[in-house]
């Protein structure tokens, strides 16, 4: 598992079981993320990759519908 910076447009799958796209990424290892599913969106700090490609993050910010 290693630190990424998500890139914008790309869909990732989250460990959570959600497929989550990338809005925006800022400095700091953070980044928006829209769950495709609902348009649930946050801001996700510390976005890491498994091996498997699969995304997690240590915790999220400003949640809310879009």
């Amino acid at each position: 598992m290693y630190s990424i910076t998500p890139i914008v447009g790309q869909v990732y799958h989250n460990r959570n079981g959600y497929d989550y796209k990338c809005t925006a990424a800022y400095s700091g290892g953070r980044a928006a993320m829209r769950r495709v599913k609902d348009g649930w969106t946050l801001v996700a700090v510390g976005v890491r990759q498994h091996q498997d490609g699969a995304i997690e993050w240590d915790y999220s910010l400003a949640g809310c519908w879009t």
